[in-house]
Formats: structure tokens, sequence, C-alpha cells
């Protein structure tokens, strides 16, 4: 067992007993650990095939799913793409993924996936997730209220759309229900949770799994949970602690860390309980961002960007799977969120490091500018433009945008360097002069369209960086929020977990985050929930058989 995976998770090894001999507080056909979009997911399906399924969820349900921005990425021909006219196939969303996506899974299960979709997207709609907007048709980080769809990856980028030789089609499909000013919310969950727990046969809340139990044959056969009764001082200090947690989190991080303090100190009273799985154990507990020891250890240049999720996602799952013999891959690989679009203006400026070289294409998705930003120039980036690109940074800024990024934005116009040479804007900033002046010249070649771009940035998407006062602003400021994706391996046509030999787990199942899936290798907004509903019902079909 790897000590460096278990390490701040609470798990503990696995342990072989005789089925027969345990005593069991509840037997059922199903265990779903973890209740975000792909543990409800996993239920539903499971329940849906005659399986008796219980949900085991440390807090009460919802994970990083209730507190996103309720994207679900989607395409292919939705109901919700015919409705509001735009054009998409099968094909179409398949090539465009396949160069997002790589080979982190299989192209016939990326196939799959994208096959899929029309049909996913008609069953979540089937569990009460309603999509009533319009479609935004400007690349933005996150549409208003009034828009259920619109672009949430780099469909809109003329070097992607070449590459791919695919046409622009909007897939970010966005639930109603999410918070007006900001956008986030539990849209999308709350529906899909609820008809997950009408389709379990009980809900173990505030319950951390502990132990899987095998029996002497390596078959996971069940759980050790360390429960809380909701109703005991304990159990209710437990819940307040995490709202607070969640709450808190992107405001005051400090505030929200000593909130989750609390959250381990409660759950020390908890009491042990023994659960029976006779088909199939599912583990879809989330990512590992909030275990600071494993993030250390597979994704250390992300140590300072800001974790992105609840502190359900410390890789508890992933240990678990560890700990009856499961392998785990892409741990090295995470997405950390940088958007600088809107203001619309600023993605024709230029982002550098400090060393006053550029890395990525300005235009970009914003996770591909923070992941970058991050994963392999040490947390810099400063985005230099002029006094023309400045001026005009609030247009259509308050149509355009929710308020908070209204407010967000406002604060770092705020905020930024001001100097009257690209020397002087140098020293202030820290960044190398000749190689930010060497830098800049060559960027307005580009955009002059003198030269090609070496990001493959469209001249289109540029603008001449020359008219003084000039403007930097620090992109890493405050820390961009980033997530894991790598996790246990499993088979992708049944989703479960397979060991370091390569074969088959018996009984053990993960989906989503605690999984390597369609997300694993490269983050669009939309791609995990989606990833998780497909993995999950993937997995809630193949455990749910006898």
């Amino acid at each position: 067992m790897n000590d460096e995976i278990m390490a701040g998770t609470g798990i503990n090894a696995s342990r072989t007993i005789n089925p027969a001999l345990q005593k069991w507080h509840g037997e059922f056909d199903v265990l779903v650990v973890g209740l975000g979009a792909a543990g409800a997911s996993a239920t539903i399906e499971a329940a849906s095939r005659g399986a008796k399924v219980a949900i085991i969820d440390r807090f009460r349900g919802g994970g990083s799913t209730a507190l996103s921005g309720s994207v679900y990425y989607a395409g292919g021909g939705t109901a919700l793409q015919k409705k509001l006219e735009v054009k998409d196939d099968v094909e179409n969303m398949y090539r465009y993924l396949k160069y997002e996506v790589g080979t982190v899974v299989s192209d016939e299960t990326l196939q799959r996936f994208c096959q899929q979709s029309v049909e996913n997207f008609a069953w979540v709609q089937q569990q009460g997730v309603r999509y009533s907007g319009d479609v935004f048709t400007i690349k933005t980080t996150h549409p208003r209220p009034e828009y259920s769809l619109y672009y949430s990856g780099n469909e809109l980028l003329t070097s992607t759309l070449e590459k791919t030789q695919t046409y622009s089609s909007p897939r970010g499909h966005v639930a109603d229900g999410n918070a007006k000013a900001t956008g986030l919310g539990s849209g999308f969950f709350k529906a899909l949770g609820q008809s997950a727990c009408r389709a379990a046969k009980h809900f173990y809340r505030q319950s951390r799994v502990s132990s899987l139990l095998q029996d002497d044959q390596g078959r996971v056969v069940g759980v050790e949970i360390q429960q809380l009764r909701g109703w005991t001082p304990s159990g209710l200090l437990h819940r307040i602690a995490n709202k607070l947690a969640n709450t808190l989190h992107m405001a005051s991080p400090k505030l929200s860390a000593k909130c989750r303090l609390w959250i381990a100190r409660f759950e020390r009273r908890a009491v042990t309980r023994y659960i029976k799985a006779s088909t199939g154990v599912i583990l879809s507990s989330g990512g590992f961002i909030f275990n600071r020891d494993m993030v250390r250890e597979h994704l250390p240049t992300f140590m300072p960007a800001r974790m992105l999720g609840q502190a359900g996602d410390n890789g508890a799952g992933i240990a678990l799977g560890v700990s009856a013999g499961g392998m785990i891959k892409e741990m090295h690989s995470a997405s950390a969120w940088r958007f600088i679009n809107p203001p619309k203006t600023w993605p024709r400026g230029m982002v550098v490091n400090l060393s006053g070289h550029r890395y990525c294409d300005e235009a970009s998705y914003g996770a591909v500018i923070g992941t970058r930003m991050y994963r392999d120039n040490l947390a810099q980036g400063m985005l230099i433009i002029d006094s023309d690109l400045y001026d005009n940074s609030t247009e259509f800024l308050s149509r355009d945008a929710r308020s908070l990024i209204s407010m967000v934005v406002q604060q770092q116009l705020k905020t930024a360097y001001r100097a009257d040479s690209i020397q002087q804007l140098a020293e202030i900033t820290g960044i190398h002069s000749e190689t930010l002046l060497t830098t800049l010249e060559q960027y307005n070649a580009c955009a002059r369209g003198e030269q090609l771009d070496p990001f493959e940035k469209s001249a289109s998407d540029m603008s001449v960086i020359v008219k003084p006062p000039f403007y930097a602003i620090d992109l890493a400021a405050g820390g961009s929020p980033a997530l894991s994706l790598g996790g246990l391996v499993v088979d992708e046509l049944t989703g479960q977990v397979k060991s370091s030999a390569g074969k088959g787990i018996a009984g053990l199942y993960a989906a989503g985050r605690t999984a390597v899936g369609v997300a694993s290798n490269n983050y669009v907004s939309g791609l995990s929930i989606a990833d998780g509903v497909f993995s999950g019902r993937r997995a809630g079909a193949s455990a749910s058989k006898p």
C-alpha cells in the first residue's frame, strides 16, 4: 500500500473478513460512496436495474458538483441545442474532444461518451434538471442567468477549429437555478441529488468510509464506516462547520481551513458500523486537491493554487481503491483556472512569466492559461496591455458577465501596475526587461500579420500593444482555483477498478474524479460533471449485476 496515497485521508488498510461471520449493521446490493454527480448517477442507474442501493456520504451529499457553476458538457445534437437551432453532430463533438482529451481514455471510450451524450443529457432532464435559457454566442467565463448554452471550451478558437477540422458548437449546458450574482450553486445537482435519494433504500449521511472489507478471494464485500448521528450535538456542529467551510472557502481560505479542522474533530466522536455490499461498492467521492500531502507529492507546482471543491476532495476514495490493490494513474494531472474573458479585450493582450516569455494563446479557455501558469511557469502570469485595451476593459462587461465577475475585474483594474514605458513596467513588476521588450516586439509583429504566432494565436485575436501608458495585471494574485484530475484506473467498459496487474478487483468500481476518465487530461468547463454522469451510470449498471 502506498503511504503517500493514504496520507491525510484517514483511510485504513482494507481488511479480510469472513462475510458469514461479520456482524452487519446494514445489507444492500450496491454501496455508493460519495454523492456528487457521479454518485447520484450511479445510484439512480443501479436502482433502475433492480439493485438495492445505499448511499454513504461524509456530509449530506452534493460534493463539488453542488458548489460548481452547474455546467454540463453535452453535444452531438442535444434537445437544447436543437431547440436553440445550434448545429452539432457526434463526429464534430468527437473530433474536438479528441484534441482536448488526448489519449487519457481510448478512442472507443471517447466515441461512446460522445455517442451517449444526447441520451445522457435527456436522462439528466428526466431526473428533473431544467434548461430554459437562450444561447450565448460570445466567448465568456460563465454566462448570465438568462442563458443556458454557451461556448465552455476552446470551440471558438480559429487555431483549434483548423486543427480539429470542426465547426464551432456551444456545448456548455447551464442548468436553471443557480445564484444570479455568482452563477454558482446547486442548479444542476439539486434535482439529480433528490432523484438519487428517492432511488436509494438508505442514505448514510455524515458517514465516512474508513476501510474496505474483502473476503478471502479478494472480493470487496462491504465497508467500515464512521458515522455521526445528525441529531447529536457533534452531528449538528459537524453540519454547521461544513457549511461554513464551503461558504467561506473562496472569500477567506484561512477561516475555511479552521472550519475543516473542526469537522475532523467532530468526526472523532463517530461510531463504527459495518455495511455489506452483495454485488458492488462504487467509489465516487471526488479528487484529492484538499489533501495537501497528496498535492505536495503529486502536484507540487500547484501548491500555491487555491483548492477548488470541498473538504470531501481529500483523496479518500482513491486511497480506498489503492488499499484494495487498485492502480492509480494521471496523478500529476490537474487543472487551474485563470479566466481573462470577460472583459473581451484582455485576451487581445499578452501573458508572460517573470522571465518575460509568453507561454500560451491568450484567447484560450481559462484552464489552458491557468494550468500552464502553475504547471510550467512557477505560478507566474502577467497580462500586458496598453491604454487602448485598458480603457476598453469594461466594454460590455455589465451585459456579458455576472456581477461577481464584474467586481473582480474592477478590482484587478484598480490594482494593475501602470508605467509610461515597457522598461518602467518591467522594473516595477520584476519582469526581465530585455526579454519582455523582445517578446513584445515579436507579439506586435504577429498582431500586424508580419509573422505567424508561435502559439498559433490568430492575428484577428491580437492587438498591437504600443500606446502608453502600459499596464500589467498580475494573474497569480490571490491564487487561481485548481482541482486534481487523476485517480484510480478502471475498466473503460465497466468502471471496475483495476489492479497493478491489470486485472479487475471483484466488487469494486469507481467513477467521477475518483477515477481516471474523459476529463483526466485536460479540463473543459462542464466536462467533469458530464464524465461523472457517464462514468457513474456505467459503474451503476455494472455493480448492480449479481
